[in-house]
């Protein structure tokens, strides 16, 4: 799907992209602070050992290729009670950040995903994320996620299934 004539969305990642994306796991500073991706991306066995638990992805990339994002999903119980399945999470590398693209990534993600799974299966989405990721709690809050439960430094939201893109 193209967003505009250099940024492009796509179910899946392609192996140029893997290579990127655990590079960006060991050199982003705001990845490696506020998510566990050195370790989940540590390496291409870690990386596949990740999928395998069957992921759905999305990846945002400009014409040459090059990862700008990810999303991915999930169906997995959350920390807390709460009537969501299904995990989420959104990563925005580099030069795309700030660039106003993770609400129409998202958007676009969640669509395709409803559309193209049995709703029936999924409840609600979910995420965590550190109380001190300012910019991110915004993203999600925005987006309509609502915070849920706190524990520590951690802070647990919900997007139901329902919700009106």
């Amino acid at each position: 799907m193209e967003l505009n004539k250099d940024v492009f969305i796509q179910q899946g990642i392609i192996d140029c992209q893997i290579n990127q994306l655990i590079e960006y796991s060991h050199t982003d500073p705001d990845v490696q602070k506020f998510t566990s991706d050195p370790t989940r991306f540590k390496d291409r066995d870690s990386f596949n050992q990740w999928l395998s638990s069957g992921r759905i992805i999305y990846t945002l990339f400009d014409k040459n290729n090059n990862l700008l994002g990810i999303i991915w999903f999930g169906q997995k119980e959350p920390p807390v009670p709460m009537d969501a399945n299904f995990t989420f999470a959104i990563r925005i590398f580099g030069p795309a950040r700030g660039q106003g693209l993770s609400q129409i990534f998202m958007k676009t993600a969640f669509i395709d995903l409803l559309k193209n799974q049995i709703k029936s299966k999924i409840t609600g989405f979910w995420l965590e994320t550190s109380v001190d990721n300012f910019s991110a709690i915004h993203v999600y809050e925005k987006f309509g996620f609502k915070k849920i439960d706190q524990k520590g430094n951690k802070i647990a939201m919900r997007l139901p299934a329902a919700f009106d893109f």
